[in-house]
């Protein structure tokens, strides 16, 4: 009886079943596969270069798709098109990249494929110059990484910060990279720019306003904060007093007293007009005054009553026994310290000495250490610079000969040996600066091509005066150079 009960339960089920209607759309269609090839793992691309990537994109179906294209960089969208060409105007780092692929004719199924790019600064290492073009301050720079042609990007402050600088070209340095970042400062008449090491922008900069002492027409005509010692540096205004910087303040300090108390009589005061030129010790500076034509040494009492504690009120006074208007003076280095040599020249009676050596508060060194110079070729416009690690005094004579000194010679015998250098004869030197390894010399002339670009730089041995480089066209007159290194810079 049961067996009979389940048969006929089996067979109305079947009968349900056979009654329901199958309204499903079972119309199948082939999706569209799209591959994506001729992308690579990584890539490395410096920035305001161009990143072209060409890419293969095949479909399965290839008369029914309609594909739109998508590039990525760390999720921003940078491009629609099929081949990348992208100038890249991120911030140098590695990032995450993305292609894309839409198919809109099959309800947008996308494909993709990942893959990095790391972008690096094209002014890791190279050569950085200050010039003056058309009246302004100027800044070109040569990549020395992997630059055969030795093209030169020019205006890159303007470049990196959308603004040009403004006043008078007066010097470029970059700092020590392990006790101040190695970032760089460049300094005009008008302000010090602190730029980043890695791209050139500006983080901080030191005017008028910068001063403990708001200044309104602070306007410089020397300023280098890199001296001996790191952390402080020196200006010197138009008003012929100093300017103190401090690192630890991050500000200059209020000016130099003028008139300024004599160092043991602070009774006495005295008046001066320093020259544009300094030398920079921890917390003090040696000057020369036109006035006096003597040396005098900076430093704070802190016992005279001052606007802040760091302003320069008391002066020590040392004779230069020459009394000569100042052309300029250099820092060298024996036996591991630190020592001075100053030159002086007077271009109405074409008279010139040398202060070998002398002491950072300016007091002379020894017998030998004043010589006149009976033989030499310095002019008004002669530029100077001292290599520490042979104790040569190289010096130009004011066009475009370049003669050198042995400061160790101890009699002299050769006054001035010509470099014997062939610079075009209707070149002007305007710069010279001695390269980090001491084993070169730049020296930077104005030419007399009729165009943008008439500074040129020359880069030749430090031993015998043989052109080792010749950048043509790096900027306008040249006024200062760097050899930039790179630095470990977390962006």
């Amino acid at each position: 009886m049961k067996m009979i009960k389940y048969f006929l339960i089996s067979i109305l089920a079947s009968v349900v079943i056979a009654c329901y209607e199958d309204k499903g759309n079972y119309d199948y269609r082939e999706i569209n596969e799209v591959r994506i090839s001729g992308i690579d793992k990584q890539y490395k691309v410096g920035r305001w270069d161009t990143l072209a990537i060409s890419t293969q994109v095949e479909n399965s179906l290839v008369e029914n798709s309609s594909l739109v294209y998508a590039w990525y960089l760390d999720h921003v969208k940078v491009a629609t098109t099929k081949d990348l060409n992208y100038i890249v105007t991120e911030k140098p780092k590695t990032y995450n990249a993305r292609f894309e692929v839409v198919d809109t004719t099959l309800d947008n199924v996308r494909f993709f494929q990942d893959f990095e790019v790391t972008v690096f600064s094209q002014y890791s290492e190279g050569i950085i110059l200050l010039s003056e073009e058309e009246g302004n301050p100027y800044i070109s720079f040569l990549n020395t990484i992997d630059n055969p042609t030795n093209e030169v990007t020019y205006d890159v402050f303007a470049l990196e910060n959308g603004k040009n600088l403004q006043g008078e070209a007066l010097a470029i340095e970059q700092s020590d990279p392990y006790s101040y970042g190695g970032v760089l400062f460049v300094h005009t008449s008008k302000a010090s720019h602190q730029l980043d090491p890695v791209l050139l922008k500006e983080i901080a900069v030191y005017n008028g306003n910068s001063c403990t002492e708001p200044n309104p027409d602070y306007n410089m005509t020397y300023c280098y904060f890199e001296g001996i010692v790191p952390e402080f540096g020196t200006a010197i205004g138009i008003d012929g007093r100093v300017y103190p910087k401090q690192a630890r303040q991050d500000r200059f300090m209020a000016p130099s007293l003028k008139p300024i108390h004599v160092y043991g009589d602070e009774g006495q005061l005295v008046d001066y007009n320093l020259s544009p030129m300094a030398l920079t010790s921890r917390n003090t500076v040696l000057v020369y005054d036109n006035l006096s034509g003597r040396f005098m040494y900076f430093s704070t009492s802190y016992s005279i009553p001052s606007f802040d504690e760091n302003q320069y009120d008391v002066a020590q006074i040392s004779e230069t026994y020459i009394g000569l208007p100042w052309v300029g003076w250099g820092k060298n280095i024996n036996g591991g310290t630190y020592g001075y040599s100053s030159l002086f020249y007077d271009a109405n009676i074409n008279k010139a000495a040398l202060v070998r050596a002398h002491t950072s508060a300016g007091k002379m060194r020894g017998r030998d250490s004043l010589v006149i110079l009976t033989e030499h070729h310095l002019a008004k416009n002669s530029k100077m610079v001292i290599n520490s690690a042979n104790n040569r005094l190289y010096y130009s004579d004011g066009a475009n000969k370049i003669y050198m000194l042995n400061l160790s010679d101890p009699e002299f015998k050769f006054v001035s040996l010509d470099f014997n250098t062939d610079l075009p004869k209707d070149s002007k030197i305007t710069m010279l600066k001695v390269s980090r390894d001491n084993l070169a010399l730049y020296v930077g002339v104005e030419s007399s091509r009729q165009e943008k670009h008439y500074g040129d730089v020359y880069k030749l041995d430090i031993k015998d005066g043989k052109i080792l480089a010749y950048y043509k066209g790096m900027g306008g007159k040249p006024i200062d150079l760097i050899e930039k290194i790179s630095v470990d810079y977390d962006v």
